[in-house]
């Protein structure tokens, strides 16, 4: 290992004899930029396959809260008496001019009249219940409200305005009447506002899905050329009322959607009159509860006595209308129905609480700053003398 190297002389160095000799060779050349390529391809495949193992997600539209709709748009029907007789309606109509036998014929009409009954019998049902709870209830608390109600205010507004504050006397016709209607009348807070306006947002909502039903009437197409049935068949199963004539349209307006508004719009009404008279909290959980019943007869009706085949048909069944009007509106179905109805519920409100039942309402107002100067001392929740803001007075003090 340590032993020297012998000496060598240097080789001799070639020298060209010319400049082509010292160029590169083209093959070599081209060899090297193809290498060149190779290298930085093998190294932008990492990061290739790094990008391409990330999940990118996808622009799905369902995902949007507005995605927009096609020409058309479809609407279900409802277990209810009336869409199950716009389905017969329908269904007799397709069977006697696009039908076949004699047998078939009869069973759909046989079939549009028992459901045209219980239709029947759910409007006469609702108009009537609600006109004995009107008679029965409503007419009762505001008798004492039909007369003498503003000598009973200047009573208790003069003993008010004495200095100091002199009590209603006993002995006196008028002002123990006044008196007494104020222990019955007494305001329960803000009780009436949050029941009139949970009764309201509900028979809104009642109204205004009459309104777009008597809407998506009118948006249906009309016959085709070629005079197809009315009823239609999708690639899904469902069947599909794709197409009216105006004869229809109009036998639908007069027999199915008008009844049921005017019965809505008293429902409404006979409910907020109630809940506005009504003084005491377990008067207003019964009278709610029996609104909420009368409401859902036709609904009741039709599953008890609608037949299971039926009932499945209408479950299958859909209206196929044209985009058009506010449902072709983005702003429209976003927050226009949203802001109509809340506006619709706050003027219902304001129309019982202080239109309509403006008097009660000042009466009770007037009677609270009466009781907070002589509250009532008698007064307990066991027996049947009512509190209200006596008791709230006696809290504070």
């Amino acid at each position: 290992l340590f032993r020297s190297r012998p000496h060598t002389s240097p080789r001799p160095t070639v020298m060209a004899h010319d400049e082509e000799d010292a160029t590169p060779h083209p093959g070599l050349v081209m060899l090297g930029l193809k290498h060149l390529l190779q290298a930085d391809t093998d190294e932008e495949q990492p990061s290739q396959s790094r990008r391409s193992s990330v999940s990118v997600p996808k622009d799905d539209s369902r995902m949007k809260l507005w995605t927009g709709f096609g020409q058309s748009s479809a609407y279900q029907l409802q277990p209810r008496t009336g869409d199950g007789l716009i389905l017969a309606l329908v269904r007799t109509h397709d069977q006697l001019w696009h039908g076949g036998s004699y047998g078939e014929d009869a069973q759909e009409v046989l079939q549009l009249v028992l459901v045209l009954a219980l239709h029947i019998c759910s409007v006469i049902l609702q108009f009537g219940l609600t006109y004995h709870l009107y008679l029965a209830t409503v007419e009762g608390l505001d008798q004492p409200f039909t007369s003498g109600i503003e000598q009973k205010q200047e009573v208790i507004k003069m003993a008010l305005a004495q200095i100091p504050p002199k009590a209603l006397s006993v002995t006196d016709p008028l002002q123990n009447e006044a008196l007494q209607l104020c222990r019955k009348q007494h305001s329960m807070g803000l009780t009436h506002l949050m029941v009139l306006s949970l009764w309201g947002a509900r028979m809104v909502t009642e109204i205004s899905e009459l309104f777009n039903r008597l809407v998506i009437n009118g948006l249906i197409p009309g016959p085709d050329k070629d005079g197809g049935p009315f009823l239609r068949e999708r690639d899904d199963g469902k069947m599909v009322i794709a197409h009216m004539n105006w004869a229809l349209r109009g036998l639908v307006v007069v027999v199915v959607i008008l009844p049921r508004l005017l019965a809505t719009v008293f429902l409404t009404w006979t409910g907020g009159t109630l809940f506005m008279l009504t003084y005491t909290m377990g008067s207003l959980i019964i009278p709610l509860l029996t609104l909420t019943y009368i409401l859902q007869i036709p609904q009741i009706l039709f599953t008890g006595f609608s037949s299971l085949k039926f009932k499945e048909k209408v479950d299958m069944t859909v209206y196929q209308y044209r985009t058009a009007l506010c449902y072709a509106s983005q702003n429209c179905q976003m927050w226009g129905l949203t802001i109509i109805k809340v506006a619709a519920t706050g003027f219902y409100v304001l129309l019982i609480y202080r239109i309509a039942y403006g008097d009660v309402t000042q009466y009770r107002q007037l009677c609270d700053r009466y009781f907070d100067v002589f509250p009532l001392e008698d007064c307990n929740f066991r027996s049947g003398e009512p509190c209200g803001a006596a008791t709230l007075h006696k809290l504070r003090r």
